[in-house]
């Protein structure tokens, strides 16, 4: 790309690689869904703090998918729901059918969550990412095909990720607000979503 290493240092960049978050299990791999089971980056362990240190994927890859298969064969009961403190999806309409908010495609959710829900964050922007995703979500609520499925999948990861941004009022790890840029004891726990009918 025409870059001399020699002659002028390598540009560097934050990028998006991994998410914290995910499936909420117990040491065993098991959900509070009886039978289904995740691991790797797919789940919530709680391994790695409020930070995952790069590479260390690997611990949540190979020792939970292991002891998945052990726990299976133990009969270990999956974790009881009523245990969580559970937070609800702001009832937000979102704006009317999609009125000035930007073109719904895969290039406007990366922007919309680069700009609003990423390394740097602020209550407003958090609010304002979580009310067009909201708006979002609508527009897909029928997904036709796999294809579909799958951007609707990341238009709702993504509203998760900004309510859960925007409901925790403190600076954390990799989580900071530019609102509440220290962390606060009251903050010592988890943020656990839900689906209901």
């Amino acid at each position: 790309n025409g870059l001399d290493i020699t002659e002028s240092p390598i540009p560097v960049a934050p990028a998006a690689h991994y998410m914290m978050g995910g499936v909420k299990t117990n040491a065993w791999g098991e959900t509070s869904i009886e039978g289904l089971f995740a691991c790797g980056e797919t789940a919530s362990t709680g391994v790695h703090g409020a930070n995952r240190l790069a590479s260390n994927s690997l611990l949540e890859v190979v020792v939970f998918a292991k002891r998945i298969l052990e726990g299976k064969k133990e009969g270990v009961k999956p974790p009881d729901a009523s245990e969580r403190e559970h937070f609800s999806l702001s009832e937000q309409e979102g704006q009317n059918a999609l009125e000035n908010v930007p073109r719904l495609s895969l290039l406007a959710l990366q922007a919309l969550m680069w700009d609003k829900v990423g390394i740097v964050r602020s209550g407003e922007d958090l609010a304002e990412a979580a009310s067009i995703l909201a708006s979002w979500q609508k527009a897909v609520d029928k997904p036709s095909d796999r294809p579909f499925h799958e951007f609707a999948n990341l238009i709702l990861a993504g509203r998760l990720m900004a309510e859960a941004a925007l409901i925790r009022k403190e600076s954390r790890g990799a989580h900071f607000r530019t609102d509440f840029p220290q962390p606060s004891p009251d903050w010592l726990k988890h943020i656990v979503f839900k689906k209901t009918d």
